[in-house]
């Protein structure tokens, strides 16, 4: 009888990640639930088919070890508040700024580089080392971007005519639609976030202005789980297993990706 390729690897991934890890001993323990706003394709709508490759990449480490991961979204603050608190089990994603008290895993499962974004008129450059001064930018609640643009934000939060924070579990479309709109004039994005919503929402008329250094992802559990330590564990030596025999790619791939960068 034949055997595929993927059964293999899901038995040697499996064994591999088993090596000195106690099991949680009830049904309740083995669910893990996994929470963050719309960011595709590093994760993406709950009811969509494809939730993310970040998404499926943990649902498949965790799976080995027996793990059932469930997936919904909110919006990031929310998100991060119910972590801390335990009423959800991880969150995905994530910067080590943000995930600051949480059980990180070691190894980043994607990578964050911020652009700016103006309608295709205007000719304003940005450069790490240029001034935000006047740009009238549209960010989303509850993300960092990295400094000097997250003191920009927070210096100018109430002044509407030089900050707008998208809200909701869907905030870079709000941001479109003020651009579009002209009450923004920059919009600061993830690159391939960008890339995947102007062409899901067909927006035209956006152009790319410059970009930040790119900053790891990171994937976080709840310290209030008794086995977040195990968990970040699995999920660290997946993440490696997964790069290691090329199933990452795979996983890229279905999301039109050849590398998370």
């Amino acid at each position: 009888m034949k055997t595929s390729k993927s059964k293999v690897y899901f038995v040697c991934l499996a064994a591999f990640l088993s090596v000195g890890i106690d099991e949680p001993s009830t049904a309740a323990e083995k669910i893990v639930t996994l929470t963050a706003d719309v960011w595709c394709p590093y994760n993406c709508d709950q009811s969509s088919r494809d939730q993310g490759f970040m998404v499926e990449a943990a649902r498949e480490i965790l799976k080995t070890q027996g793990y059932t991961l469930t997936y919904g979204n909110q919006t990031w603050s929310r998100a991060l508040a119910d972590v801390r608190a335990g009423q959800r089990d991880a969150i995905i994603g994530a910067s080590q700024a943000e995930a600051e008290g949480l059980a990180l895993v070691e190894e980043p499962l994607g990578e964050n580089k911020n652009c700016f974004y103006t309608r295709i008129d205007d000719p304003y450059i940005y450069r790490p080392d240029s001034s935000m001064a006047n740009r009238r930018i549209g960010v989303a609640a509850g993300y960092l971007y990295g400094e000097p643009i997250d003191q920009y934000v927070k210096k100018n939060r109430v002044n509407y005519n030089l900050v707008q924070i998208g809200t909701g579990d869907q905030p870079l479309l709000q941001n479109l639609r003020k651009l579009k709109a002209r009450r923004v004039d920059t919009v600061i994005e993830n690159m391939l976030v960008m890339d995947f919503s102007l062409r899901k929402y067909l927006f035209d008329g956006v152009r790319l202005a410059g970009c930040d250094e790119p900053k790891p992802l990171y994937m976080a559990f709840s310290p209030k789980r008794a086995d977040a330590g195990r968990l970040k564990d699995i999920m660290s030596r997946g993440i490696r297993e997964l790069k290691k025999t090329g199933r990452m790619r795979e996983i890229l791939a279905r999301y039109g990706l050849t590398d998370w960068k």
